[in-house]
């Protein structure tokens, strides 16, 4: 991302701060994993990562909004906030119980994601699918076929509430089993 995406994103969460209630798919499964160590990929916000530290994971909360971070840090002791631009940035292999990534689409973090996750780790990410033929849209079965290597709890693409920007979701839960 570029300084103009920071600029983009920041205007959007000045104008609106967006909801506080955590992901539907995060709500129903985040209990499949050992409270110890979150991820919260492109937090926004933070409404995810909130619930999680409210659940008693230590969550490292990640986005290049400078706006949203910026009130997002405080908020918990458990959450470790860090602006900055996660096209360059690298997720630690082997650390995490949980990733969550809702709404966001960067497929250079597809390898990182799985290696991120400790044995036993689960990953929660749900995405927009191509229904326009959008860059950052995931394919029909990507992330089944992407994610394959893991233990696949859920799966779903259905189509997205009224009104929203793109057609269809697409909801992955996994669990990393080696």
């Amino acid at each position: 991302m570029t300084d103009k995406d920071r600029e983009k994103w920041n205007s959007r969460y000045l104008k609106q701060r967006g909801g506080l209630t955590p992901s539907s798919i995060l709500m129903k499964f985040w209990g499949l994993a050992s409270c110890g160590k979150a991820l919260d990929i492109a937090c926004g916000n933070g409404r995810n990562s909130i619930f999680l530290a409210k659940k008693g994971f230590v969550v490292d909360a990640v986005d290049i909004s400078t706006v949203a971070t910026n009130r997002l840090a405080g908020e918990n002791p458990n959450i470790h906030v860090a602006c900055l631009d996660i096209d360059s940035w690298q997720i630690i292999p082997n650390r995490y119980d949980l990733i969550v990534n809702v709404r966001f689409l960067d497929r250079r973090l597809f390898p990182m994601i799985r290696e991120g996750l400790k044995p036993g780790g689960v990953l929660i990410f749900e995405s927009f699918l191509d229904g326009h033929k959008d860059a950052y849209c995931l394919k029909p079965k990507e992330l089944l076929r992407v994610f394959q290597s893991l233990r696949i709890v859920y799966y779903e693409e259905k189509k997205a509430s009224h009104g929203a920007r793109f057609d269809q979701t697409a909801s992955l839960v996994a669990i990393k089993t080696e």
